[in-house]
């Protein structure tokens, strides 16, 4: 008797065929989205205790304006934005614009407590 009469032969092919095709699109969904994704770099500026929401304008108006720089939009309750942290986004800068960001940052350190940067690959 062949396997596709067998209904235990036919139940386990189609199962072990069901999961190769789910296990494929897994590794295609996965590499596609971190090897082709880009550079997605953010720099993540904490400020320090105590900082109200206009110091974190200040900052972000200070800094985000320069060449090559964007500012990362805030997400979530507009009252609580002075606890969380600036972002910047520098995909696709060049080092010496790296480089004027954190001096320009310097200039606030009465402000900022620390920096971070996030989806760095290296």
């Amino acid at each position: 008797m062949t396997w596709w009469r067998d209904s235990k032969g036919r139940t386990r092919a189609l199962l072990t065929a069901f999961g190769l095709v789910a296990l494929f699109g897994m590794l295609v969904a996965g590499f596609s989205n971190e090897l082709f994704a880009g550079d997605q770099r953010q720099l993540v500026v904490s400020l320090r205790p105590g900082v109200t929401q206009a110091d974190r304008e200040t900052v972000k108006a200070g800094c985000g304006s320069l060449s090559g720089i964007g500012v990362v939009a805030d997400r979530g309750a507009a009252d609580r934005q002075y606890r969380l942290p600036v972002r910047f986004d520098i995909s696709g800068t060049t080092t010496a614009q790296e480089a004027a960001l954190e001096s320009c940052l310097y200039g606030y350190r009465e402000l900022v407590r620390g920096v971070i940067t996030q989806g760095d690959a290296a």
